[in-house]
C-alpha cells in the first residue's frame, strides 16, 4: 500500500478519534438473593421442588423479599431452572410473554409496587407466578429547585412509525441524592405500558411505573442499580447518556426517547451589551475563506480575493438580486428524458438540488435553502410525497424563493404548500364529523408549533428559558392549543379539485405544483383559543382562521431568537452566545425599518455578526460546529468547478460501504437528520453544549463519508464529474508548499495546523507520487485534506 497508504490510515483513525465519541458499555448482573421472610423461602422451596417433579420451571425467588423498606432500592430474580427466561410486572396485573418485560437486571423500587414474575422455558410448563408487594416507608424529599436542569425531547424511537413526541425536564437536587420529573406527549399508537429512565447499556435506572406521582412530578430517589452507584448514575446522567422512554403494545422496545441534557434559563432577562467592535478595513485572506465557508458549499480558487475586493456587505447585497434556477423547470426537463414505461421519481429532484449547489452563482441562496429544509422538514421517506416528485421540486423552490423574503410569507406558503400537506397530513384534515368517524388532524399544527416556530417552552429575547418561580421551564402550549390550531388549520386540500363533488375533498386528483385550496363546508368554524389566549371568533372561513393564525403564530415573542438560533447552528456554530442569538433576534423583530421577520436582514446578521467574524472566538472551545456530509461533499465538488461527463447530476448519497449518512430531502422523520440540541456525550454533554450534526457521524458514516469522497473525486481524471485543475497544477502552482498554502485557504481558512500540514506533506512524498499525474496527485491531496478533522470542524 505504500506510504500514501499508511497516511490514509492514520488521517482516517486521527479523525474518528477526533469525531466520535465512543460510550463506556456496563454489564448488569443480578445481585445475589438475600435471606428474606423464612414464611416465602420456605414456600418457594416447596414450589420449586414440586415444579422440578412436574417438569415445569421453578418459580422464581425476590430477594429481598417482599416487605416495607425506609430507602428505595432493588428487587433480584431468580429461578432455579437454568436457562429459563423470567417475565415479570411491577403494577399487579397478571404477567405474559407476550406483553411483558423479560428480566434481565434487578429492578428499581423507589416507591410502593405488586412485583409478579413467572418462569417460562421452551419444553417446559411455564412456572407458578411469583408475586409480593414492596413498600417505601420513608416520604419523598420535596422537590429541590435549585439543582441542576435537564431537558428531554422524544421523538420516534429506532425504526418506529410514529406520530409520538413529547417533552420532559428533569431537575438534579443540589445534594444529588434526588430528581424530580416531569414529561408530557402526545400522538401516541396507543396506551403506555411502561415508563424508564435508561443508563448508557440501556439499564433501567428509574421505573417510573412503580412510583406514583405527586402533582405531576415523579421523585427519583437515585440509589444503586445493578453495577451503577449513585454517583455513576450522575456522571452519566451529566454526561448526556441517560434517556427517558415510553412504551406502548405497539412498540414494546419503545415507541419514543430522549436523551437528557444539561440546559439553563432565569426568571428575568437583562439585554445583553453590545460587542467591541470588528477591526477596519478589508477582510483578510483567511477570514474571507472563513465566511465563505460560512456562507456557501465552499469556496472556488479566486472567489477569496474577489470577496476582499468587493468587502462582504457588497458580496451579500449581490448574492441576494441574483436571479434564481427553478428546481422544477429542471425536473420537467428531466422527467421528459425517462422513458414510457417508467416513472419520474425524487432523484431527479436531488439531481437539480447537487448540481444548483456545486455550480449555482447564488451560494448563499443555496446555503440557505437547504438550511430551510432542515427546519421546514419534508422527506420523500412518506409514500405519498415520493410519488409526487414534482412537488418535492415545487416545494425546493418554494424555500429558495422565500430565503430571503418574509418569515411569515414563508411560513404561509410552507402551510399551504401540496407536498407539506401531505407529509404532515393538513391536506384533507376536515371538521369533525361523528357520522364518517373524523376529526380535525393534530399532526400538522403540533410541528409547526414545536419545530417551525416557537419550540416547546418560553424564550428570552437571548433564546435562553424563561424560569417560572419554580425554576421550571414555562410551554408555550397546551394540548388544547394545539387541537385549537389544528381546527384553525381545517377544509384544506390539494388545488384545483371540483367542489361540486364533495368527495374529491378526500380523494383529490393530486396536484403537487400549486398551493392548496379551501373548501368551507369542511371547515371548523367554532371559536379557537390560541397562543397567549389569543381568540379567533367563530364563523370565520378556512383562509380567514387560518391567516389569523399564522398571524399569531409570527407575532409569538419566540419566533425571533428560536430561528436564528436555528439558523447560526446551520450556517455559523452550534453554541452561539445568548447575546449572539440576542443580536440576531433583534434584526428579526425590527430590520431597522420596523419590518418584523425580514430574513434578508437576519441572514446578513448572522453572517457580520461579532461572533462569526471576529477571529477571538476562534480559540474557544465551544466555536464552531461539524459540517454536515451533504455540504462537505458538495463543497469538494464546487472547489474544483466539477460538471457531470455523462450531463447528469447523478450522485448516490447512500451506495453500499459508502454512505454519508444523510440524504438531503431525505429524513428519516420530521425531526431532520439530527436535532438541535443533540449532545455528544462525554465532554460535551457535560459540559451543557450542544454537537448537533454528530447524531448522525458515526464510525460507519464517517468511514462511509471518505469512501464516498474518494468514489466521487476518483483519481482526478476517470470519475463521473470533470474537474477544472489548473488552478491546482504547474505552472500555476510551482510548489508542493503552495499547493499546501491553497488547500489550506479553500478548506482551512487558513486554519491547517503544524500537526495536518506535516500529514499532508508526507502524502505528497509517497514515493508513488513521483510516477501519479499532477490530476492524481492534487485530487487526493484534497481527499485526504476534506477528511481531516481540521476541515470537517468548521471555525
Amino acid at each position: 500500500m505504500g506510504r500514501l497508504g499508511g497516511v490514509i490510515l492514520a488521517v482516517l483513525s486521527w479523525g474518528a478519534t477526533a469525531l466520535l465519541a465512543q460510550e463506556a458499555h456496563h454489564h448488569q448482573s443480578p445481585a445475589s438473593a438475600n435471606a428474606g421472610s423464612a414464611q416465602v423461602v420456605e414456600d418457594q422451596a416447596e414450589q420449586t421442588a414440586d415444579a422440578a417433579k412436574k417438569g415445569a420451571v421453578a418459580a422464581p425467588v425476590f430477594s429481598p423479599a417482599p416487605g416495607s423498606y425506609p430507602t428505595g432500592t432493588t428487587v433480584a430474580i431468580t429461578t432455579a431452572t437454568a436457562g429459563a427466561t423470567i417475565y415479570y410486572t411491577t403494577n399487579g396485573t397478571s404477567p405474559s410473554r407476550k406483553t411483558s418485560p423479560a428480566y434481565h437486571g434487578p429492578i428499581p423500587r423507589t416507591a410502593k409496587i405488586t412485583l409478579k414474575a413467572f418462569g417460562y422455558k421452551k419444553g417446559m410448563a411455564a412456572s407458578a407466578v411469583t408475586s409480593g408487594v414492596y413498600t417505601v416507608s420513608g416520604p419523598p424529599p420535596p422537590p429541590d429547585t435549585g439543582g441542576t436542569l435537564f431537558l428531554a425531547t422524544l421523538t420516534p424511537q429506532g425504526a418506529a412509525t410514529s406520530n409520538g413526541s413529547g417533552s420532559s425536564t428533569l431537575t438534579l437536587s443540589t445534594n444529588e441524592s434526588a430528581a424530580y420529573l416531569r414529561f408530557s406527549f402526545s400522538g401516541l399508537s396507543g396506551p403506555i405500558t411502561g415508563e424508564h429512565i435508561h443508563g448508557p447499556d440501556g439499564a433501567i435506572l428509574f421505573d417510573i411505573d412503580t412510583t406514583p406521582p405527586q402533582n405531576g412530578v415523579w421523585t427519583w430517589r437515585i440509589a444503586p442499580v445493578g453495577t451503577y452507584t449513585a454517583a455513576s448514575i450522575v456522571a452519566a446522567l451529566r454526561g448526556g447518556q441517560c434517556y427517558l422512554n415510553l412504551h406502548t403494545a405497539a412498540y414494546p422496545a419503545g415507541e419514543i426517547k430522549g436523551y437528557f441534557h444539561q440546559s439553563n434559563g432565569s426568571q428575568t432577562f437583562t439585554p445583553p451589551p453590545a460587542p467591541p467592535p470588528l477591526p477596519g478595513g478589508p477582510p483578510t485572506a483567511d477570514d474571507a475563506a472563513r465566511f465563505l465557508l460560512q456562507a456557501t458549499y465552499g469556496p472556488q480558487p479566486g472567489e477569496v480575493e474577489a470577496l476582499q475586493q468587493k468587502g462582504f456587505s457588497r458580496w451579500l447585497d449581490e448574492q441576494m438580486g441574483l436571479p434564481r434556477a427553478s428546481h422544477l423547470a429542471t425536473f420537467d426537463a428531466l422527467a421528459a428524458e425517462v422513458p414510457p414505461d417508467q416513472k419520474p421519481n425524487t432523484s431527479l429532484v436531488r439531481e437539480s438540488f447537487v448540481g444548483q449547489a456545486v455550480q449555482g452563482n447564488d451560494q448563499l441562496r443555496q446555503r440557505v435553502t437547504f438550511a430551510l429544509s432542515e427546519l421546514f422538514v419534508v422527506s420523500d421517506v412518506d409514500a405519498g410525497v415520493r410519488n409526487g416528485p414534482d412537488g418535492l421540486a415545487s416545494y425546493l423552490d418554494l424555500l429558495a424563493s422565500r430565503a430571503f423574503g418574509n418569515f411569515r410569507d414563508l411560513l404561509e406558503a410552507v402551510t399551504l404548500s401540496p407536498t407539506m400537506g401531505q407529509y404532515l397530513d393538513m391536506a384533507g384534515s376536515s371538521k369533525s364529523i361523528p357520522e364518517r368517524g373524523l376529526n380535525p388532524n393534530e399532526n400538522y399544527a403540533r410541528e409547526i408549533l414545536q419545530l417551525f416556530s416557537i419550540g416547546l417552552y418560553e424564550l428570552h429575547p437571548d433564546g435562553t428559558l424563561r424560569l417560572d418561580t419554580d425554576n421550571q421551564p414555562i410551554p408555550t402550549y397546551e394540548q388544547d392549543v394545539v387541537k385549537a390550531f389544528a381546527r384553525a388549520f381545517t377544509g384544506w386540500t390539494f388545488g384545483g379539485q371540483n367542489q361540486r363533488i364533495p368527495d374529491r375533498f378526500f380523494r383529490p386528483q393530486r396536484n403537487y405544483r400549486i398551493p392548496m385550496e379551501p373548501w368551507d363546508a369542511y371547515h371548523a368554524t367554532d371559536q379557537k383559543v390560541l397562543l397567549d389566549n389569543k381568540v379567533l371568533p367563530s364563523g370565520l372561513s378556512a383562509r380567514q382562521d387560518l391567516s389569523q393564525a399564522l398571524d399569531v403564530i409570527f407575532d409569538h415573542p419566540n419566533v425571533g431568537p428560536f430561528f436564528c438560533r436555528f439558523m447560526i447552528q446551520r450556517l455559523v456554530t452550534a453554541n452561539p452566545s445568548p447575546s449572539y442569538v440576542y443580536r440576531c433576534g433583534q434584526a428579526f423583530a425590527n430590520n431597522g425599518a420596523g419590518v418584523r421577520g425580514d430574513l434578508g436582514a437576519v441572514v446578513r446578521e448572522i453572517l457580520l455578526d461579532y461572533e462569526a467574524r471576529s477571529t477571538t472566538t476562534l480559540a474557544r472551545p465551544d466555536d464552531g460546529h461539524l459540517r454536515e456530509p451533504v455540504v462537505r461533499l458538495l463543497g469538494l465538488l464546487r472547489t474544483f468547478d466539477a460538471t457531470p461527463r455523462q450531463g447528469r447530476w447523478r450522485f448516490n448519497f447512500d451506495r453500499a460501504g459508502a454512505s454519508a449518512g444523510e440524504i438531503p430531502l431525505r429524513a428519516p422523520t420530521v425531526f431532520n437528520f439530527f436535532e438541535p440540541t443533540f449532545a455528544l456525550p462525554g465532554e460535551i454533554a457535560q459540559a451543557g453544549l450542544v454537537s448537533p450534526e454528530f447524531q448522525i457521524s458515526t464510525e460507519t458514516t464517517v468511514v462511509g463519508a471518505a469512501n464516498l469522497a474518494q468514489a466521487v473525486l476518483g483519481n482526478g481524471r476517470n470519475g463521473p464529474f470533470a474537474f477544472v485543475l489548473t488552478p491546482f497544477v504547474p505552472p500555476q502552482v510551482g510548489s508542493d508548499d503552495a499547493l499546501l498554502d491553497k488547500v489550506d485557504l479553500l478548506l482551512f481558512a487558513g486554519g491547517m495546523s503544524d500537526q495536518t500540514r506535516a500529514i499532508l506533506k508526507t502524502a505528497l512524498a509517497d514515493p508513488d507520487f513521483p510516477h501519479a499525474t499532477p490530476e492524481q496527485k492534487v485530487a487526493t491531496l484534497f481527499w485526504l485534506a476534506g477528511i481531516a478533522p481540521e476541515s470537517v470542524v468548521q471555525k
